[in-house]
């Protein structure tokens, strides 16, 4: 299965990153064009189920893309809070926490800032 995911996720990968490519656009205006001049009106219904299904795979393409991308970003940032000394390691994770721990995290964050400032001005 997780090899089935990963192949997935290289496809959906490749196919986003065709997809935008500004020839890609242009020919799917291009056919849409030509869909248009040949089949007419008949095929407008058709031409409208193609796209809004082919909008919504590409979507769902580049949510999947973003989401691979963002967890990495994640992890490097967590690392980064690991290997800092004196950072407070509660706070790597914080993505996956409810808004009344981010909350809590804040404020006490501010108060060891606060404490940090206090102890500048006094030494």
């Amino acid at each position: 299965m997780k090899r089935l995911n990963e192949l997935g996720s290289r496809i959906a990968g490749r196919t986003a990153d065709l997809a935008g490519a500004p020839l890609s656009i242009l020919l799917v205006a291009m056919f849409c064009a030509g869909w248009f001049i040949k089949a007419g009106a008949a095929g407008e219904n058709t031409l409208t189920l193609i796209l809004s299904v082919a909008s919504i795979t590409l979507t769902q393409m580049v949510l999947n893309g973003q989401r691979r991308s963002e967890q990495a970003l994640h992890l490097k940032m967590d690392e980064l809070v690991y290997a800092m000394q004196g950072a407070r390691n509660e706070v790597a994770g914080i993505e996956a926490k409810s808004t009344e721990e981010l909350e809590a995290l804040r404020r006490t964050g501010d108060a060891a800032e606060e404490e940090l400032q206090d102890r500048g001005t006094a030494g």
